[in-house]
């Protein structure tokens, strides 16, 4: 499959504009004359409790990194954390025999001991710590010239501290040249860890860095495997943008390839967890109210619609919306679906309905270029064609288009955006008009 790069221009746009906006990467010292790690506010503005919290953790963490065995022993056990970023959920881990050396470390820092670190810990939401730049984890090997991170909510300040207990001023869009650890608040399912008989670490300086957790196959998750249960004769069916028959794929729609150019994850945050959704009606008396009909991702909860997207580029073919799903949605309604992507912040497939209303976005791009939905037309050969979802959708105040997950865009048909990429189906328009990516959709019947 080809794939061609003509927004190569529009890339260049985006990096001018963030490198006008970016802060100087700097240092900052602040006066400090104890060793004990004291609470201190990040700036002017009174942080939150929690906030305070989280800096005194990430603080006492920073300081017990002055100390060779912690150091030694924390890379160890990221190294050993069965996930590709290495992440550890803190406060399991420091409750952990692994974490002692690291607890001892941070008690003997605070004049409460433990049961001060722990009810500092009780003051925060679920914390992961982990080194999120690819770069410092595979080469890392257990310096003393290590930094720690931290960050409450995804766009509020970031707060850093060196081995001394000193603030340093990072920037938000540029990972320093210092290895840095990070921490933030849970975005990993740690009761799904990446299956040891399945998956190598790499790039790990021969075992004496942190390095990445791959599956062996790459592409294992993305790639439905057929055999004689997918059924048909081989021959043709309704296809559109993509190679192959119904006798080969189980009958559905699917992603094959996407390119996202903004994921919306700083580095600080590690690699994105991009989901794709398809939302819509699911009430034929209520036509106006929409919910998840269908989510794909990495942890998705149907293994036949499990990918993992972890930078611009992703190919391969991976269920979103299967044919059971499918026909039941087309007796319904008439008018279409969304299919929206997501950089997740959140549990995972689970968008949250607390805040940022992004409602006016999808109307802007519905106005803009006449639809954001997707409708399958019957005939000779079923098609998916341009929708007209939106006007209902949008028009129910209140809905549930509100979240703290990133929106990365909606699929729009790329012809209906006045754009035309080879062997790409659609284009992925975020914030209103912003062309954000592409992707291939396709449906097999």
């Amino acid at each position: 499959m080809k794939h061609t790069h003509g927004e190569g221009a529009l890339v260049l746009a985006l990096l001018a504009a963030f490198a006008a906006c970016a802060d100087p990467v700097s240092r900052t010292v602040a006066p400090s004359s104890s060793r004990e790690i004291v609470a201190e506010p990040a700036s002017a503005l009174a942080p939150s409790e929690e906030r305070v919290a989280l800096t005194k953790i990430a603080r006492l963490v920073a300081v017990a990194m002055d100390n060779e065995p912690a150091r030694q022993h924390l890379k160890r056990d990221l190294r050993a954390a069965p996930f590709r970023e290495h992440k550890l959920e803190l406060k399991s881990y420091l409750q952990s025999k692994d974490g002692r050396a690291l607890l001892d470390r941070m008690a003997a820092l605070t004049s409460g001991g433990e049961s001060a670190v722990f009810g500092t810990l009780a003051e925060i939401r679920p914390l992961e710590l982990y080194m999120p730049v690819a770069k410092h984890r595979e080469s890392w090997t257990g310096s003393a010239d290590v930094l720690v991170v931290s960050q409450l909510d995804q766009w509020a300040s970031i707060v850093a501290s060196d081995e001394a207990g000193k603030e340093v001023t990072l920037d938000r869009n540029v990972a320093p040249a210092q290895p840095t650890l990070s921490i933030v608040p849970v975005e990993t399912r740690f009761d799904q860890p990446m299956p040891a008989s399945t998956s190598r670490n790499v790039r790990d300086q021969n075992g004496n860095a942190i390095g990445t957790l791959e599956p062996m196959q790459v592409m294992a998750s993305s790639v439905i495997a057929c055999d004689a249960a997918c059924g048909g004769d081989g021959g043709g069916g309704g296809v559109v943008g993509g190679g192959g028959s119904a006798g080969t794929i189980p009958p559905g729609i699917y992603l094959e390839f996407s390119r996202i150019l903004d994921a919306k994850e700083p580095w600080f945050r590690g690699e994105p967890e991009i989901e794709v959704h398809i939302q819509g009606p699911y009430m034929g008396n209520a036509p106006t109210y929409a919910e998840d009909l269908s989510c794909s991702g990495e942890h998705a909860y149907d293994w036949r619609k499990v990918f993992d997207q972890n930078d611009g580029f992703w190919s391969g073919r991976v269920l979103l919306f299967a044919e059971d799903e499918v026909q039941a949605f087309i007796q319904k309604f008439s008018d279409g679906f969304h299919v929206m992507f997501w950089e997740d912040d959140n549990q995972p497939c689970t968008l949250k309905l607390d805040a940022n209303p992004l409602a006016d976005f999808v109307r802007s791009a519905a106005t803009s270029f006449g639809t954001v939905a997707l409708k399958l037309l019957p005939g000779a050969q079923w098609r998916l064609v341009a929708g007209a979802f939106v006007a209902m959708m949008f028009s129910n105040p209140g809905s549930w288009l509100t979240t703290n997950d990133d929106f990365l865009g909606v699929a729009v048909d790329q012809a209906a955006a006045g754009n035309m990429y080879p062997d790409n189906t659609h284009v992925i328009i975020g914030d209103g008009k912003v062309l954000n990516g592409r992707a291939n959709i396709v449906y097999y019947h």
